[in-house]
């Protein structure tokens, strides 16, 4: 036995010995990949690749290659580097607008048929060309541009600010009938990369952008909210009793400023939200969405007396009515570019029995529906307050 032993590891030393291997020095690790479609359909691809170099003192470095596919793309960048790419730790994909416009699931079936992609890997569109984005401001930033654009989408993901943003999670609701993935929008500022939006989705293709406080009320939808920072804009009449010096204050107002003396503003924490949709009659499409946020008020851009219980009455009254208006606006906003991700039609086809429901006649609906938006907000925590 001890015999046997000895020869099948001897034959396994020969084995692995014989497996041709790369040493790290030789490799360029891909960390993340930026995805546009050039006038003659061919795919331009944007690397930034880790680099193990002892006589380079950069550890990444950024690359472009052009080809008729992904692959062809990639090889044609090593064409410019003296190490080979590896796609194995790829964090961030990253696609251009007009990319993602005509769709992207082509590109993600590449990665998902590719074992040493992570389900976890970050997906973006941009709202101009992945190649300006990656590359710009790299001499300025003097960071990796892929590594910035990566913390910032997890840092809004854990805020609850944005839907999560995965390969996997893509992919499902894109595969899921009555339902659309939205993902960040990167853009410029300052020339440098930052968070903009989202894109919304009508199956893999971009039809749309959304604000990032729209982002927030789609993710509502989609998880429960928690630590969510919220600015949030109110009609300043209905707290006029409240505000301290207010008749002085009005007083002495700028008046090139009367149309900012008309709003108060307030910074809150979203602490918990979530929300549910109920169809409630399937002849007229008429959906019922119910929104349930518990709230801390952190600070108001004029000081508030809280005395009077009243205030905190009028408060979540008026944070109420004005997420409700937010809804709306969103809904119309969606339904101009017929994408779901609020996922009405989920529900509806749930509803649905005895037949097969597709995304086509779901397409079809979906501009016609109308829902009641019902929202409860609860103030949690307040004092004084400026």
């Amino acid at each position: 036995m001890i015999k046997k032993t000895i020869i099948l590891l001897t034959f396994s030393v020969i084995l692995a010995s014989c497996v041709p291997y790369k040493q790290l020095e030789e490799l360029g690790i891909i960390n993340t990949r930026g995805v546009d479609v050039t006038g003659n359909n061919r795919v331009e691809t944007t690397i930034i690749a880790y680099q193990f170099d002892a006589q380079n003192p950069q550890i990444t470095t950024s690359i472009t290659g052009v080809g008729k596919t992904i692959k062809g793309a990639r090889e044609n960048a090593g064409y410019n580097t003296n190490f080979e790419l590896s796609p194995g730790q790829i964090r961030l994909e990253l696609y251009g607008k007009e990319t993602a416009e005509e769709g992207i699931l082509e590109y993600l079936s590449t990665l998902v048929r590719d074992a040493r992609v992570s389900d976890t890997m970050l997906v973006g569109v941009t709202n101009t060309t992945a190649k300006e984005v990656l590359t710009a401001g790299q001499e300025e930033l003097k960071t990796d541009v892929g590594q910035l654009i990566q913390s910032l989408i997890e840092k809004e993901v854990k805020e609850y600010s944005i839907p999560k943003t995965s390969l996997q999670n893509f992919l499902h609701i894109e595969a899921d009938i009555g339902q659309d993935p939205v993902v960040p929008l990167i853009g410029l500022r300052n020339n440098k990369p930052a968070i903009v939006g989202v894109g919304t989705f009508s199956d893999d293709k971009l039809v749309g952008e959304l604000p990032i406080h729209q982002a927030m009320l789609v993710n509502a939808f989609l998880t429960t909210v928690k630590g969510t920072p919220l600015e949030i804009s109110l009609p300043r009449e209905p707290f006029s009793s409240f505000i301290f010096n207010n008749e002085t204050n009005t007083m002495q107002a700028d008046p090139d400023k009367l149309e900012d003396r008309e709003h108060l503003t307030i910074l809150a924490r979203i602490l918990k939200g979530k929300s549910d949709i109920t169809l409630k009659n399937i002849d007229d499409l008429h959906f019922e969405a119910n929104v349930q946020m518990e709230v801390d008020l952190y600070e108001t851009s004029e000081l508030l007396s809280v005395k009077n219980e009243k205030i905190a009455d009028i408060l979540e009254e008026e944070i109420a009515r004005e997420f409700k208006r937010q809804y709306e606006a969103l809904l119309t906003r969606l339904q101009e570019i017929d994408s779901d991700p609020l996922g009405f039609g989920k529900v509806y086809r749930t509803k649905i029995k005895n037949r097969k429901f597709t995304d086509a006649e779901w397409r079809e609906k979906f501009p016609d529906i109308t829902v009641d938006f019902k929202v409860n907000v609860d103030l949690m925590h307040y004092g004084t307050i400026q």
